[in-house]
């Protein structure tokens, strides 16, 4: 079965997303999305409703939201790095690198060694005085998710994305948690060996 998605104006654009919630349901596993027109920039959210595989939507929401991010900061230096140092671990002097304001057990000379969307959203207050940033509101495709796999993501902070990934397709909120915690656990464990290293 083929739906046409037919967007002229706000109103429907707004019914769209109230609908959302029932487009990524089993009554619509055996229905294809398309677009009239992509006036309202849809195009990766009528993609996503046509991925009928869940973890198959979980990847493609999480890396094109990724993709997203990194098309917006593309040939920016928004946080003015020199030798590996953001602008604020200049002036604090301090010894962390790449920008990342914590001891991250994925952080290594090179920037980071997972996709993190997480991570990837988040800019210091130095930054957002300075230029303009991307939000979660600005990525259109996590509608797609619920509210609770938006907040699962909006949390993840320091987490390989397969785990994100994992925690989406199980969309428990209390695994979530058990998993974040070891999670941060595991983190804090390697700031004290980190620290004792020095």
């Amino acid at each position: 079965m083929l739906k046409e998605v037919k967007i002229n104006n706000k109103q429907e654009l707004n019914k769209f997303y109230k609908h959302l919630f029932i487009y990524r349901s089993i009554f619509y596993k055996n229905v294809t999305f398309t677009v009239e027109n992509d006036k309202y920039n849809i195009k990766n959210i009528i993609k996503a409703l046509n991925i009928k595989n869940r973890k198959q939507r979980f990847k493609y929401i999480y890396d094109a939201a990724c993709d997203e991010v990194d098309n917006f900061y593309n040939h920016k230096d928004i946080c003015c790095f020199k030798n590996n140092k953001c602008l604020v671990q200049q002036q604090l002097q301090n010894g962390n690198i790449n920008g990342c304001c914590r001891l991250c057990p994925f952080q290594s000379k090179q920037g980071c060694k997972t996709k993190n969307l997480t991570c990837k959203l988040f800019t210091c207050s130095e930054v957002k005085k300075r230029c303009p940033v991307i939000k979660y509101e600005d990525l259109n495709l996590l509608k797609v998710l619920t509210k609770r796999q938006r907040h699962m993501i909006r949390s993840s902070y320091f987490s390989k994305r397969e785990s994100v990934l994992f925690d989406l397709y199980i969309g428990s909120i209390l695994l979530w948690t058990v998993r974040i915690v070891i999670r941060w656990l595991y983190g804090f464990y390697y700031v004290k060996r980190y620290i004792n290293k020095q």
